[in-house]
């Protein structure tokens, strides 16, 4: 009877399904699926989608799996976008979702504190934190903290100029996910539109404690790509997304991230 109370009382939590693609980070990956693991949050479902990595990613996930029992699914490259979107679609159960990459890890309290932020903001369904950028792993609490303002509310014009979202500390309603349709599969920045377009119809919790460690190293997208891909990336999002904000600051966030990533890049390079 003891046993029956406690799972009654268990299933009282909304279940959260963590989703986090791997993509060559066989020296990361145990370290982010061990903070998932042992989250203090009482129900929590773990989906790793091995995206084709070329190391022994696979093979330690597969070691992981059997002593843990999370949900693997291995497939060909197919991209962030397309890899979130399979494991949401075909494996993903939770009321809620978040999401994390196979390089960072999370505090213990990450989703507990993010799940009670929500619980005390009823209209919202979309929730984040605050992170910390670090490269020394054995000293991740004396990286850089980020944003350094985050923001709550009706907060679409906020995102719209800048992305100040960390992706990694992103959590979401499913009934969210499937309104706005997933992730658009025909971008690379995909956190940035998921963000935007979320901003437009719900309001934002934000949790203003560093509850994701973003490890930063040469292998992080952002510094494999050019920054005039980059912008390329970020144009098709505004452009996209024209019609949820006023024409004045679709044009201020069209030209402050052309002058950030053409400008001044160029000029940094000499």
């Amino acid at each position: 009877m003891i046993e029956n109370h406690n799972t009654s009382l268990l299933m009282q939590y909304p279940l959260v399904t963590v989703i986090m693609p791997c993509y060559n980070h066989e020296q990361y990956v145990e370290r982010a699926v061990m903070s998932v693991l042992v989250q203090t949050y009482p129900r929590v479902q773990l989906v790793v989608i091995d995206d084709g990595s070329k190391d022994r990613s696979v093979s330690k996930l597969v070691s992981l799996r059997d002593r843990f029992g999370f949900t693997l699914i291995c497939q060909e490259n197919r991209g962030v976008c397309k890899t979130l979107n399979r494991g949401i679609r075909e494996a993903a159960h939770g009321d809620y979702i978040s999401l994390l990459a196979s390089d960072d890890f999370w505090h213990p309290d990450k989703l507990r504190h993010q799940m009670a932020g929500l619980s005390h903001h009823t209209g919202s369904e979309f929730c984040f934190s605050q992170a910390i950028e670090f490269t020394d792993e054995s000293n991740p609490d004396a990286g850089t903290v980020f944003p350094r303002k985050c923001f709550s509310g009706h907060v679409v014009d906020q995102v719209f100029v800048r992305q100040h979202v960390p992706a990694g500390t992103m959590l979401f309603s499913r009934q969210l996910y499937d309104r706005l349709g997933g992730f658009d599969e025909s971008l690379k920045e995909e956190d940035w539109d998921f963000v935007i377009r979320s901003a437009a119809v719900t309001s934002f919790v934000s949790i203003n404690t560093p509850l994701l460690y973003y490890r930063s190293h040469q292998g992080n997208t952002m510094k494999t790509r050019s920054r005039a891909a980059i912008f390329h990336q970020k144009a098709k999002i505004l452009a996209k997304n024209f019609d949820l904000v006023s024409p004045w600051r679709w044009l201020f966030a069209v030209c402050l991230h052309f002058a950030h990533d053409i400008v001044f890049s160029r000029f940094r390079r000499g």
